[in-house]
């Protein structure tokens, strides 16, 4: 697991990257439908219910993930991840996001996904 990432080597990765974005997407569903029900149940009983364990847990396993993996998650809905990358010298992140099957934009750091442009476009 590189902490820097060429195109090819995230490409690899996007499959399982969306998978698993697929399924935090629906564990955050999951776990907002469960907090609105405890906050029903909290009312009535007059006190306090958390998130699922068991959805928290599994959340957990996910983000570590990608925490091993040194990707950075910006999103969940939409999701929405970065892979770091050095391209002509430069700290860059390759971008990826639903419906994307493979890494075709990239931004600095500093511009974040409304400065993303194409890899075509990657300095060299």
């Amino acid at each position: 697991m590189p902490e820097r990432y060429t195109i090819e080597e995230a490409d690899a990765l996007v499959v399982q990257v969306a998978g698993r974005m697929s399924r935090l997407g629906e564990l955050q569903k999951k776990a907002a439908a469960g907090l609105a029900g405890a906050q029903r149940r909290a009312r009535r009983n007059g006190h306090r219910e958390g998130l699922d364990p068991e959805v928290a847990a599994e959340m957990g396993r996910l983000l570590s993930w990608f925490e091993e993996m040194h990707l950075q998650v910006k999103g969940v809905s939409p999701p929405l991840v970065d892979f770091p990358a050095v391209y002509g010298g430069r700290d860059v992140l390759l971008c990826w996001t639903e419906g994307e099957d493979r890494i075709g934009w990239w931004h600095s750091p500093e511009a974040g996904f409304a400065g993303r442009r194409p890899v075509a476009e990657l300095p060299g």
